[in-house]
């Protein structure tokens, strides 16, 4: 029995494996089992733009999809813009973290669903922009409406903008800042400060004051500080001026005329309530109290008005008081009778006339009478011009205004002018030839205008009576005395100014110094020249023109402003003849030229280069010693250095000097130094060979 179950028992194994490897191979097999139901097409759900973000406010946003088979992967796609800053993409999709800038950008999202045997991958561009979150001002300005102790203080309440509505007002209470005066309260609910300055409370304090706006997630604040100032209750408000100063017909009302008051609140402000609109016809009262204008007439009685001032307290303190303006017409128009100063002939004249009373704009003219070349003018009253003639002269003035005429009768008496003076005191010197410096007379006073009498001129120059000129190029020298006599205008006898003036004319500049210069030899220091020359006006100046080498008489020889050639030891440096255009000008600028050559000798030299050999007791030569250069003619020393042999000797023939002679001693190859010295007493040595043989 055992060993049936036994094999039942593994039949019924048998049996149930078959059946699950039956069973997972219809599950694996598509063609014997139906597919699961089709999930749709994966899609970004999420639309564009995102929300927008708030620099420094946390964000986190779920971005949503549909269709596909989860699982799903979120990313960026490579190339894309990265979110702004602050913000990160986990892989389920989601947006998160703290913005930190303010930007704007565009990034395209890619989504990854499980599908076999190929996932879906979708992406789409989402916007998003990063703001600064929107911040609540309290626009209620500073400082605080003033307050009177005692006095219920003007509603104010506290207003803002920006953030996000609806705000919320709170005062806040610190070390430096204290709460408000006793009596004031500081409604949150209405954001208004009420109630009435408690006594002791005067004085300025500083309050500060928040506002908090709705913004989600995380409300926005700012504070703003505000000057308050409480005063003691004011003086009660009264005009303390007591009365108006009267005013004239046609005179301006005096422009110092201001109402005033006391007490209240300043600044006032004035107006008219009863007796008229005006203080009186022709005048106004302006809100700052200043009563101006002209009057326009004379009633006979003063002009009385209600007068009331009003302070700035609020509410207002007003006062009135009434005042009176007396007008009245003005005194007659008087001309002055102050005496006119004496005029000079044909010199500008200025005196103005004057005059007391009347009103208004006044009119000036002359009505009849002699006047001497006079004018008045209409409006100010001043007579002016250039008087002639000479004489006493009287005339009528007479004035006009609006109300009143009056004439005065004036004298005035011009008188001549002192008599011209000529105030030329000195007259340039001339040179011969050279045309000479522009001159013209100067004279003061007399009447103008001046008239120069001719004079006859002296070394061929010529006198402008029209311009007082002399003028010209003299053709002599010499001085001489010249008298000058000027007439001025005076009417009806001129008058007459003169004066005796000396005037030089200096011979024509020339250079004396004849050519050729003395000569200069090379290497050899040049003895100074002196350039002499005559005429103008020394001191002279000279140089050297036309040349490459300014000033340069020769190369190694200059010309000095003063005129030494080769001063300081100059010594010529190359033989030729140079011959320079020399310039000379004298202290008035006149110049001469004249050319002039300067000859350099070639350097001083002996031309031998070597003496012919001899023979003992046979005659020498004669050999003949020759040189050049340097200034003829030569002198040869008789001995040299080393002495030459016995029974030679050296003999000056001219320029030349001969050896000749017996010499009676042999010697071979020996050097003897010769010298020869020129006429300006220089010298060169020139050693030569000699041998004498047995």
């Amino acid at each position: 029995m055992r060993d049936l179950k036994s094999a039942g028992n593994m039949l019924l194994a048998v049996l149930l494996t078959l059946t699950a490897a039956t069973g997972i191979t219809a599950c694996l097999d598509s063609s014997s089992s139906d597919p699961p139901p089709d999930s749709g097409a994966l899609t970004i759900t999420t639309g564009s733009p995102l929300p927008n973000g708030f620099v420094g406010i946390p964000y986190s946003l779920q971005l949503a999809i549909s269709g596909g088979k989860p699982a799903y992967t979120w990313s960026l796609v490579t190339g894309s813009p990265a979110l702004p800053n602050g913000l990160t993409l986990s892989p389920a999709g989601l947006i998160s973290g703290t913005p930190t800038t303010q930007q704007s950008v565009t990034p395209k999202f890619s989504v990854q669903d499980s599908s076999l045997p190929a996932p879906q991958v979708v992406g789409k561009q989402l916007s998003i922009t990063i703001v600064q979150v929107p911040q609540p001002t309290i626009t209620t300005p500073s400082p605080l409406p003033s307050g009177i102790v005692g006095t219920p203080y003007p509603s104010t309440p506290l207003t803002a903008t920006g953030g996000t509505p609806p705000y919320t007002f709170a005062q806040i209470v610190n070390g430096s800042f204290p709460a408000l005066p006793s009596g004031l309260t500081f409604g949150a609910a209405t954001a208004t400060i009420s109630g009435a300055p408690a006594p002791g409370t005067a004085g300025t304090t500083n309050h500060q004051f928040t506002v908090t706006d709705s913004f989600s997630p995380t409300p926005q604040s700012s504070t703003k500080n505000f000057a308050l100032t409480i005063s003691n209750a004011p003086m009660p408000l009264t005009i303390t001026t007591a009365s108006l100063p009267p005013g004239t017909v046609a005179v301006p009302y005096p422009t110092t005329t201001t109402l005033a008051a006391s007490g209240g609140t300043p600044p006032y402000f004035w107006s008219i309530i009863a007796g008229g609109s005006t203080p009186a016809p022709g005048l106004i009262l302006s809100s700052g109290g200043v009563i101006s204008g002209t009057p326009a007439n004379d009633n006979g009685s003063p002009f009385t008005r209600t007068y009331q001032v009003r302070d700035s307290a609020v509410p207002p303190q007003t006062e009135t008081k009434p005042l009176s303006i007396t007008v009245g017409l003005p005194a007659a128009l008087d001309i002055t009778a102050t005496p006119l100063q004496n005029g000079v002939l044909n010199q500008f004249y200025s005196q103005t006339v004057q005059a007391t009373g009347g009103s208004g704009t006044r009119n000036w003219s002359f009505q009849g009478g002699n006047i001497p070349n006079l004018a008045i003018n209409q409006l100010t009253g001043v007579i002016s011009g250039n008087p002639t003639p000479t004489g006493q002269f009287t005339f009528t003035v007479q004035v006009t205004d609006a109300l009143f005429t009056d004439t005065q009768d004036f004298t005035i008496t011009i008188i001549a002018p002192p008599a011209p003076q000529i105030t030329t005191s000195s007259l340039p010197t001339g040179t011969v030839n050279v045309p000479y410096p522009s001159t013209t007379l100067t004279a003061t006073g007399g009447a103008p205008p001046l008239i120069w009498q001719p004079v006859g001129m002296p070394f061929g120059l010529t006198f402008t009576a029209a311009t007082a000129t002399i003028s010209g190029s003299p053709t002599s020298n010499g001085t001489q005395n010249v008298t000058f006599n000027v007439n001025d205008s005076t009417v009806p006898f001129n008058q007459t100014g003169t004066r005796t003036l000396s005037l030089t004319v200096n011979a024509e500049v020339t250079i004396d110094t004849t050519s050729p210069l003395p000569a200069g030899t090379v290497g050899q220091p040049y003895t100074p020249v002196q350039l002499v020359a005559s005429g103008g006006a020394p001191p002279y100046t000279w140089s050297i023109t036309g040349t490459g080498q300014p000033d340069q008489a020769a190369p190694g020889l200059t010309l000095s402003l003063d005129g030494v050639i080769g001063g300081g030891g100059q010594t010529p440096t190359t033989a030729d003849s140079f011959t320079r255009t020399y310039r000379v000008e004298d202290s008035n600028g006149v110049p001469f030229t004249k050319s002039l050559t300067l000859n350099v000798n070639a350097a001083l030299t002996i031309n031998n280069t070597s003496l012919p050999a001899g023979q003992v007791n046979v005659d020498y030569g004669p050999f003949t010693l020759t040189a050049s250069g340097g200034t003829p003619p030569y002198t040869w020393s008789t001995v040299t250095t080393p002495v030459l042999p016995a029974d030679l000797i050296i003999t000056p023939v001219g320029d030349t000097a001969t050896i000749s002679g017996k010499p009676t001693a042999t010697e071979t190859n020996m050097d003897h130094t010769f010298t020869v010295t020129d006429s300006t007493n220089f010298s060169v040595d020139k050693a030569l060979s000699l041998t004498i043989d047995p």
